[in-house]
């Protein structure tokens, strides 16, 4: 059949879908203002944005945004002076619907919900192959708690096929692409745990055959975000990122019909290097775009000197996880290869400042997400999102973020072309983009909008929007490039482990150590928006860089639809949990941050709809838990809280921060003299990495067991990966017991470096300092004077000025 003759079905069958209720008024599209409206320019006038700036366009596009504020997460395809497109639109509190429809630049030919029953979806994506058969994949929650990928075609009638998975059985399968070859064969690959870590996998689709499915990595570290592409002789080409231990790097890998390549290395140095993008043209040139980060990216940090309230440290060599992003772009023809520089106008202004500290060259300059597209006459277009804000690493600011400015250029031989900008950007970092390669030019789709506390008049939901550049257009910039003799080594398979946790057996039982943070915000979090990251940057972060066992994001309820537990930011943020989970390895929970000066602010749940407003007092937010939710105190502790007394929804308390780099000893000592039973952990809240854990001894390695180990109190804080066992007699500390005669404490620690003294406090003061002993173990007895009920807990101190602080053990001594 055609492809006329199938699109032709396809939109056939998708006007004989019965229509539901949600398209009732749907028709009433946005036509957005035009860029007079909108932030922009460098000289700082606009009192709409005056801590964000923007590059100034040669031209500004109109961008459409379809009729439903719920929409977003949209895949596209171009198709015969159209586009196929699939989106989701959140149903509130049922899940996403899978949306399919046909576009003209005139409207919507048909439009109709394909998945009609609710559930977690994510990354439609439609595609036309060959033969002109329809084609949609997508990823699917399942009943496991994992994430499948999905693949259906539509049938000759139009009907779609039943849904098939891709993946092998494994627990999650996220971020995949798809590219089609001149056969009628589908390549899809895809970003799957593999026995604890994430790999990159691919899979040939050959109408209903399926070959067996190939890991194309080969390390044992993480690997993520795979796109490809298909030369014109049909050869597969990958490129991703991974973790090689300390940085990520780009890699790529071929695929010529009959075997793999290699896997090479794209990118060298110290600097974080992701995102891939991948892009081939008929005469056989192959393009690769990424972006980068600064260096030690997610090494430790900590924000504030002792005794220093306002700075951040941010540089270019340390600080948190959204510093700075700059664009590579890298051309490779027959063992070739060819760096272009992409012009990015604000570093150089960024590298210009007087009054930036030698070490902060290009922070604050943001050019991300970016998309690399080849157009009908074979021209290379750049897409990706920017602002500027060269205040970042300078001064203190917070609670400053705007909307990400999307921009293109298109590469003409020796020259860029003019760059454009559209109308409408984006407002997180985890919003999608999707270009589309045109006969003259390049077709965009993306989502847009932020739910944060402001009140805005800016759009939400999906946009898209078209750019035509004529055969005889002028360059704009001259092409600055230089040849790339890489010479990189060939990546050697890595079979290592590298994901080990410390094991106890007390009492007949096996116990397992786990590293974790309870309290990290990203760019959903207005406060240190710039600077704290994506949600994709934080999870990679916990998996790879840190490497966490478990994670709370703790975005604010203020920015997440002001704690509407159905808004679609929030089933956005809950859906990352699950598509992040690898199995025996890492664990992130459901968490937020209600902030209220009387309330204790982190909430962690295992259940994934206790989001709740800010707006009312903790001893009534309390009152609506189980106990599958507990919350947790912020620094700096308001007195007030010491008033509110729950210790089964409240079992934990932070004693230390990074951001703050503070420990709260003395209000700690106040709660627990207060009648608080509280275990100790640490946090990590704004910007700080790798320098406070919360520590975690639990029998099981699932969810709930590690849920149910912080209930009991069986924790401690550290600020570096300290392990630290405290028992008495036959109880873990974080235990409540009475005696005729105490037991000794018994302690067991291995340091990051050499522990200085172990100090035993009671009822908040030191009562002894044990000097080190070579193998880690101490042991404390009280005299006989110490009767009565008493709370006892250890402080490790090190020689480098790192600490772990265990939960208390709560004893009554009987005389």
């Amino acid at each position: 059949m055609t492809l006329h003759k199938r699109v032709f079905a396809l939109l056939l069958w998708i006007a004989l879908v019965p229509s539901s209720p949600a398209q009732t008024n749907l028709d009433a599209e946005t036509d957005l203002p035009s860029a007079q409206s909108r932030p922009g320019g460098h000289s700082g006038t606009n009192a709409e944005a005056p801590f964000f700036f923007y590059d100034h366009p040669d031209e500004t596009i109109h961008a459409t945004v379809l009729e439903n504020p719920l929409f977003y997460d949209a895949g596209a395809f171009s198709a015969k002076g159209g586009w196929l497109m699939a989106w989701l639109e959140l149903v509130p509190g049922k899940g996403d619907r899978i949306w399919m429809g046909y576009r003209t630049t005139n409207g919507w030919s048909h439009k109709a919900v394909v998945e009609d029953a609710p559930g977690d979806y994510a990354n439609p994506t439609p595609i036309i192959d060959a033969k002109g058969r329809v084609w949609l994949s997508y990823e699917a929650g399942n009943t496991n708690g994992g994430w499948d990928l999905i693949v259906r075609d539509c049938h000759e009638d139009g009907s779609l096929s039943e849904p098939q998975k891709l993946n092998y059985g494994r627990d999650v399968a996220i971020n995949h692409r798809v590219a089609a070859d001149r056969y009628g064969n589908l390549w899809y690959t895809w970003q799957e745990d593999n026995h604890g870590q994430f790999d990159i996998m691919a899979r040939r689709v050959s109408g209903i055959r399926l070959s067996e499915p190939y890991t194309v990595s080969t390390s044992s570290y993480g690997d993520w975000e795979p796109a490809l592409a298909i030369t014109a002789r049909g050869d597969l080409n990958i490129a991703w990122d991974g973790y090689d231990g300390k940085d990520y790097q780009i890699y790529g890998r071929s695929f010529d019909g009959s075997k793999w390549g290699n896997v090479s290395r794209t990118s060298s140095g110290s600097f974080f290097q992701a995102h891939a993008q991948i892009a081939s043209r008929a005469d056989g040139f192959v393009w690769t775009l990424w972006e980068e980060d600064g260096e030690n990216w997610g090494q430790p940090y900590r924000v504030r000197a002792p005794g220093d309230a306002t700075s951040t440290k941010i540089s270019d060599k340390i600080g948190p996880l959204h510093r700075f992003r700059k664009l590579h772009l890298e051309e490779f023809a027959t063992y070739s290869y060819r760096r272009i520089e992409v012009p990015m106008p604000s570093l150089a202004l960024a590298a210009a400042r007087t009054n930036a500290p030698k070490d902060v060259k290009y922070t604050g300059a943001f050019y991300e997400g970016g998309q690399i597209t080849m157009d009908g006459k074979g021209r290379p277009w750049i897409t990706y999102r920017h602002f500027y804000t060269p205040w970042v690493g300078i001064v203190p600011e917070h609670h400053k973020q705007d909307s990400y400015l999307l921009y293109a250029r298109c590469l003409l031989n020796d020259h860029w072309s003019k760059l454009y900008s559209f109308d409408v950007g984006q407002g997180d970092g985890l919003q999608r983009l999707v270009v589309l390669p045109e006969a003259d030019g390049i077709t965009a789709v993306w989502t847009t909008g932020r739910t944060d506390r402001r009140k805005t008049d800016k759009p939400r939901g999906v946009a898209f929007a078209t750019i035509s550049l004529p055969d005889n257009a002028k360059g704009a910039i001259p092409v600055t490039s230089f040849g790339s003799n890489r010479n990189l080594p060939e990546v050697q398979p890595d079979n290592s482990p590298h994901h080990t946790r410390a094991v106890t057996e007390f009492g007949g039982k096996r116990y397992e150590l786990f590293f974790g943070d309870l309290h990290r915000h990203t760019d959903i979090s207005l406060c240190f928006a710039p600077s704290d990251g994506s949600i994709d940057d934080a999870y990679r972060y916990a998996i790879d860089a840190a490497p966490l066992d478990f994670l709370g994001i703790t975005d604010h309820t203020h920015d997440l639809a002001m704690g509407d537990e159905l808004s679609l930011i929030w089933w956005r943020s809950r859906k990352e949990v699950n598509r992040h989970q690898l199995q025996n390895t890492f664990i992130p929970f459901y968490a937020y941050e209600r902030s209220r000066a009387d309330t204790d602010h982190n909430v962690i749940s295992l259940r994934d709809d206790m989001l709740r407003p800010h707006t009312y007092p903790l001893t009534q937010f309390w009152s609506e838990l189980d106990t599958n939710t507990f919350t947790i105190p912020h620094q700096p502790f308001n007195r007030v809280l010491w008033n509110y007394k729950d210790d089964v929804h409240r079992p934990l308390l932070e004693i230390y921060q990074g951001f703050r780099n503070n420990s709260m000893e003395k209000p700690v000592k106040e709660g627990l003299l207060r009648g608080h039973k509280f275990g100790i952990i640490a946090s990590s809240d704004h910007l700080s990495t790798d320098a406070s854990f919360a520590c975690v001894w639990s029998e099981k390695t699932d969810r709930e067991g590690v849920f149910r180990a912080m209930q009991s109190r069986r924790t401690y804080g550290a600020t570096a990966k300290i392990m630290l066992k405290v028992f008495c007699g036959e109880h873990w500390m974080g235990e409540s017991f009475s005696t005729n005669a105490m037991p000794p404490i018994r302690i067991e620690a291995r340091g990051t470096a050499p522990i200085e003294h172990c100090d035993i406090l009671v009822d908040g003061d030191v009562k002894d300092s044990l000097p080190n002993n070579p193998d880690g173990k101490f042991t404390w007895s009280p005299d006989a004077s110490i009767t009565g009920p008493h709370i006892f807990y250890v402080r490790i101190d090190q020689a480098d000025g790192n600490h772990a602080w265990s939960s208390p053990l709560w004893v009554d001594i009987k005389p």
